[in-house]
C-alpha cells in the first residue's frame, strides 16, 4: 500500500511538470506572429548506401520525486506572561498613546476598574503575550504611587515611573527603567499672564503666590532648592481637577501637562469672566530638569525573571510608540471614548489631541534617543538627574541607592526602531 501511494505521488508530480511545460511561466519568451523562417534545403548528392546497425532508442527517465510533506511552524517559546499589565500614572491621555497602541482602538474599557484591555495587536505580539491590560493611575488608584503598586501587586508587569521618582524610591522600592515612553517631560507650572508677570523662574518666588501641586512631586523640591519658590508657597492639595482654578480665577500657579491643560484652559474651561483665557507656562525641562516622564519600569527583583521576555517584547513596545506617533488619530480618538466610559471629571477631545500632538513635535517631547532608537535612556541625562535629586533627597532624609545611575538598562533596546 505504501509503494502504491509513492507511485501515485510520483505520477502526479510528473503530470504537474508536463502541465507546467505546456502552460509556460513568467520567464518564457513571449510568442510572436512572425512567419517561421526555414533554411533552404541542402543540395542532395548521391553516395553509396552504408549499412548502419540499428541503435537502441534513447529512453529519458525522470528521477522519482519525494512527496512534499507540509509542516506546521513551531511557535516561539512563551517567555512572557500571557497577559501583561501596565500600570500608568494617570487617566488615559495622548501622552500614553504608544502603550494603548499595543491593543489598538478596539479594546474594552471597564468603568468599574478603570482598565482598558484586549488582545495584543499581532504586530506587537512576542514571547507568548496574548492580551494587554492598561490600568489608569492618579486618582483612579487614590494617588497611590506607581512604584508602590508595582511592588505590592505581582500581576503588574510594567509601571510608568518618572526617573526622578525612580531615584527617590531606589533605596526602598527599587525599580529598573527598561525603555522610555516620551523623551522629554511635558509636565509644567502654569499661571495667568494677565495677573502675574513671569520673565524668569525666580519671578515665581517674587510673586509670593501659591503653587498648587500633587503631594510629593519631585520638581517642586527642586524649585525650592533652586530658589524658584519657597517652601511656604508649596500647596500640595491639587487633585487634578480645575475646580480650584475656576473658583479663584487662576490667581496662583498650578501644575499640569503642557500637552493637555494649556488647551483646556484656553479653549474649553470657562474660568475667567465666564470663558476660557490664555495661560503661560514653563515645562519642567525649561526649569532645568531633563526628566524622563513615565519611563517603562519593572521591579528590580523581577528583572532577571523577566529578562527573556523583555528581550523580545521591549523592541515591539518601542515599535508601538513609533507607529502611534506616525498615525496617532485612531488610538487618540479611541481614548476620548475610554474617558467617556470611565465618566469622571477627566475628559479629552479631538481638538485637545491635535494641539497636544503638535506641541509634542514642536518641543521634541517625542524625539529619538541619541542612539537613534525610540527606546533607550541617555546615560548622561541620568547622571544629570542623579546630580540634581540625590542631594535633595539626602537632605530630606530619604534613603536612596548608593548609585541610582544603575536603575535603568538599555540591554533590551537592541533592535528597537527609531522614528
Amino acid at each position: 500500500m505504501k509503494n502504491n501511494k509513492t507511485l501515485a505521488v510520483a505520477l502526479l508530480a510528473g503530470l504537474s511538470l508536463v502541465a507546467a511545460a505546456c502552460g509556460g511561466d513568467d520567464e518564457t519568451a513571449p510568442a510572436t506572429n512572425a512567419p517561421e523562417v526555414t533554411e533552404p534545403a541542402p543540395e542532395v548528392t548521391t553516395a553509396p548506401v552504408e549499412t548502419v546497425a540499428p541503435t537502441e532508442p534513447v529512453v529519458e527517465t525522470t528521477p522519482p520525486t519525494e512527496p512534499v510533506v507540509e509542516t506546521t511552524p513551531v511557535p516561539a517559546e512563551a517567555v512572557c506572561p500571557a497577559n501583561i499589565v501596565v500600570q500608568t500614572d494617570w487617566w488615559p491621555e495622548l501622552e500614553h498613546g504608544g502603550t494603548y497602541q499595543l491593543i489598538g482602538p478596539n479594546g474594552k474599557a471597564d468603568k468599574s476598574t478603570f482598565v482598558y484591555s484586549g488582545p495584543i495587536d499581532p504586530k506587537y505580539a512576542a514571547g507568548g503575550v496574548e492580551t494587554v491590560e492598561i490600568r489608569a493611575g492618579g486618582d483612579a488608584v487614590s494617588f497611590t504611587p506607581v512604584g508602590q503598586l508595582l511592588t505590592t501587586d505581582d500581576d503588574i508587569t510594567f509601571g510608568y515611573i518618572n526617573y526622578s521618582d525612580i531615584i527617590k524610591d531606589s533605596g526602598t522600592t527599587p525599580s529598573i527603567a527598561v525603555m522610555k515612553t516620551l523623551d522629554l517631560d511635558p509636565q509644567m507650572i502654569m499661571w495667568d499672564p494677565a495677573q502675574t508677570t513671569v520673565a524668569k523662574p525666580e519671578d515665581i518666588l517674587a510673586s509670593g503666590a501659591q503653587v498648587l501641586h500633587f503631594d510629593g512631586v519631585a520638581y517642586i523640591d527642586y524649585m525650592v532648592e533652586k530658589g524658584y519658590m519657597t517652601a511656604e508657597q508649596s500647596n500640595p492639595s491639587y487633585g487634578g481637577s480645575p475646580t480650584e482654578w475656576i473658583a479663584q480665577g487662576g490667581n496662583f500657579f498650578q501644575q499640569g501637562f503642557a500637552t493637555n491643560e494649556v488647551y483646556k484652559y484656553e479653549n474649553e474651561i470657562e474660568w475667567k469672566d465666564g470663558k476660557p483665557a490664555p495661560v503661560a507656562y514653563y515645562t519642567v525641562g525649561e526649569l532645568g530638569i531633563p526628566n524622563y516622564a513615565a519611563a517603562m519600569t519593572v521591579r528590580a527583583d523581577r528583572l532577571e525573571e523577566l529578562s527573556p521576555c523583555l528581550e523580545v517584547l521591549v523592541p515591539k513596545m518601542a515599535q508601538a510608540w513609533v507607529d502611534y506617533l506616525a498615525d496617532p488619530k485612531p488610538v487618540s480618538d479611541a481614548l476620548i471614548g475610554v474617558n467617556e466610559t470611565y465618566d469622571t471629571y477627566w475628559k479629552i477631545s479631538e481638538g485637545l489631541n491635535e494641539k497636544g500632538l503638535a506641541l509634542i513635535e514642536e518641543k521634541g517631547i517625542a524625539a529619538n534617543s541619541p542612539d537613534g532608537t525610540y527606546c533607550s535612556i541617555d546615560p548622561a541625562r541620568v547622571q544629570t538627574l542623579v546630580d540634581i535629586f540625590q542631594p535633595i533627597y539626602e537632605a530630606g532624609g530619604i534613603e536612596i541607592a548608593e548609585d541610582p545611575t544603575k536603575n535603568y538598562t538599555n540591554d533590551f533596546c537592541a533592535g528597537a526602531p527609531g522614528r
